[in-house]
């Protein structure tokens, strides 16, 4: 099966070499790296060329320099991309050296017992390290608090857990998102991909640290730094924050809607509507109907702040 790892560069010069390296590096060797940078006005493009020069499987994305953000550069080069099995790659992370292998047998073998041509994500634990590579936590699931066991619709409706750096599409599913996704109607591309995967497909987690996951303060999305019990506290204090969090789930999953329209399939359909149905009723009984229909977000801080302002 023809792998492709999609990298997605921006202003990456202080670590992009490094995570090169760690690609380069990794145990499973058939497969190739299509990369694009977004712009950077450092060393970036230099460093992904040099790279090329010195490594024929990494290639360059017909869309260098354009600045597409996050989620539209990843949307392009999924648009671009060949292959059955894509990864996305950040650019400032660690792969370990089996990560390819893992993940590629973990989806071969989820798709061994699904019928042919199964949207299928695969999405994996990392351990989160501070810009000079120091663990902070070594397992990003249980310092977020993420329930690995969350992979139905009605749950990532509320609260995603796939992060993009993470996963693994295979070909239909990856066509679905090129198909159906646009950038501005997306919170991150990473939820919609997951939620893509839950109303077609399928869900795998894979319960190992395969990426270190770096926190330098310019993440455009990243770990929490705090405890539980502050995050907890933190959440109780800021309403404003926390009813707001409430409310994307709902700008989310109709724009998710949207998007897909009629092609939704009736069941995935049905657990939208019903969710969104939720908005508009009064407090206890918006509580009560998003607890029978299972949209419940997935640690207990989240679910704190679900039951108080949701």
């Amino acid at each position: 099966m023809k792998t492709t790892i999609l990298l997605a560069a921006y202003q990456g010069e202080t670590f992009l070499p490094a995570q090169l390296a760690s690609l380069s590096g990794q145990t499973a060797r058939d497969f190739s790296v299509l990369y694009q940078d977004d712009g950077s006005t450092d060393r970036t493009p230099e460093i992904l060329r040099e790279y090329a020069q010195e490594d024929s499987r990494f290639r360059p994305a017909g869309q260098q320099g354009r600045h597409l953000g996050a989620a539209g550069n990843f949307l392009s080069l999924l648009r671009q991309a060949e292959g059955d099995l894509l990864l996305l790659c950040d650019q400032d992370d660690l792969w370990m050296p089996e990560k390819v292998a893992r993940m590629r047998a973990a989806c071969v073998s989820a798709a061994a017992n699904l019928p042919e041509g199964t949207p299928l994500l695969v999405h994996a634990d990392a351990a989160v390290i501070d810009a000079g590579g120091k663990v902070l936590a070594p397992s990003f699931f249980r310092l977020q608090g993420w329930d690995p066991e969350a992979t139905g619709l009605n749950r990532l409706l509320v609260q995603n857990n796939a992060t993009g750096c993470m996963m693994l599409l295979n070909r239909p599913l990856a066509d679905l998102v090129v198909r159906y996704g646009r950038p501005e109607s997306m919170f991150m591309h990473d939820w919609f991909i997951a939620l893509t995967a839950a109303a077609f497909g399928r869900i795998v987690f894979l319960p190992e640290q395969l990426t270190r996951y770096r926190q330098h303060g310019e993440n455009v999305i990243g770990a929490s730094r705090e405890s539980l019990p502050l995050r907890a506290l933190r959440i109780l204090r800021d309403r404003d924050k926390a009813r707001a969090r409430i409310a994307l789930t709902y700008t989310h999953t109709r724009a998710f809607q949207a998007a897909f329209g009629d092609a939704l399939p009736p069941e995935a359909a049905e657990i939208i509507q019903a969710y969104l149905a939720t908005e508009k009723l009064p407090r206890l009984r918006r509580l009560a109907a998003i607890r029978r229909q299972g949209c419940l977000m997935q640690s207990p801080v989240t679910r704190l702040g679900q039951f108080f302002f949701g």
